[in-house]
């Protein structure tokens, strides 16, 4: 059995979390009698994100709350010697990555030489070492971690890649059957989804917008409403149902549930209106359409990957400088 080691401790998001996937399923394909664990945050790696990862068997968790944690996090990691450890530097270079990697035991350890103007001083703990331009050549997330694969030989094409759907279980694909019969009842009708929150204030194209976006779209195609939002999405959320209810417009709500029941209820939408956060990638490696709007510069990197549906760039770097025209003729497309 091929032992495979991932060390991603400074990661925490869906979005990125999903980007990684096609590079888990490139190692299997090759090493198919393989275990891969991965070194994770202590946030992020439930239950859940395992099921959202088929390819992942084990997870350490990475903290260094106290002395005590830390030690116990090295004894853990030690304990092992793997046969291959990658360090997939996407974004930035996390000295901890390569610090972790330099401490565990593996026969074979890879990571990143340069990412653009980058370089990695701790280059020198690695056996393969590529360096790579992807703001130049304007490589997605989804690639670059693949790039971490295919420099040990796992390759995987873009359309493989691309074709990836969540793998949904008979349980989810009842939960999201109830949920549109109790509030979808009429098959006919098509079911639109928005959501309106965002990780990052960057990525809020704002309330007003989403309510005029969500009448004109309403107006013209009386669809079902479905609006989605996270546990930090309170204050947009409140502000969007105030602006409904003041319109008219009837409307559901998806909030707080499990991540594999989230995708299932999304896989069935005929469109899903987002900005650049983890549920729209959740929505589009679920099979949805989706419409992801970005500000100047960010779609190249983070656009919806796997159902790619629409993209809407801001020509600044205000995602709110997206019109509402913008997005209504973008979204009747697929509709």
């Amino acid at each position: 059995m091929t032992e495979i080691l991932i060390i991603r401790p400074q990661s925490n998001q869906l979005g990125d979390t999903i980007c990684t996937l096609p590079m888990y399923k490139a190692l299997k394909n090759k090493y198919k009698n393989s275990r891969i664990t991965l070194v994770g945050c202590p946030t992020n790696y439930d239950v859940e994100l395992k099921e959202l990862n088929p390819f992942l068997d084990e997870v350490i968790v990475y903290s260094k709350e106290s002395f005590g944690a830390l030690f116990n996090f090295i004894k853990i990691l030690r304990k092992k010697k793997y046969d291959l450890v990658i360090v997939p530097s996407s974004i930035r270079m996390s000295v901890t990555s390569y610090v972790i990697a330099a401490l565990a035991e593996g026969r074979f350890k890879t990571g990143v030489k340069r990412m653009d103007e980058e370089k990695n001083f701790l280059g020198f703990i690695l056996d393969v070492k590529p360096e790579y331009d992807w703001k130049r050549d304007k490589v997605h997330q989804v690639e670059r971690f693949l790039d971490s694969a295919r420099a040990v030989g796992c390759q995987m094409s873009t359309e493989e890649a691309k074709s990836m759907r969540i793998s949904l279980s008979a349980e989810d694909k009842i939960f999201a059957d109830e949920f549109f019969t109790e509030n979808f009842p009429d098959k006919d009708r098509k079911v639109i989804g928005f959501h309106p929150g965002a990780g990052q204030s960057a990525n809020l194209w704002g309330a007003e917008k989403y309510a005029e976006l969500i009448e004109r779209i309403d107006r013209t195609y009386k669809p079902y409403n479905l609006i989605s939002a996270g546990a930090i999405d309170k204050k947009i959320m409140n502000n969007l149902e105030s602006l409904l209810k003041e319109k008219g417009i009837g409307y559901k709500t998806m909030q707080g549930l499990p991540v594999m029941k989230a995708a299932a209820v999304l896989s069935r939408l005929n469109l899903f209106v987002s900005g650049n956060t983890g549920i729209m990638h959740l929505a589009s490696y679920s099979g949805a359409k989706t419409l992801g709007l970005f500000f100047s510069g960010d779609a190249y990197e983070w656009h919806q990957y796997y159902e790619e549906g629409g993209v809407i760039e801001s020509r600044t770097e205000n995602v709110s400088d997206i019109t509402v025209e913008e997005a209504y003729r973008k979204a009747v497309k697929f509709i």
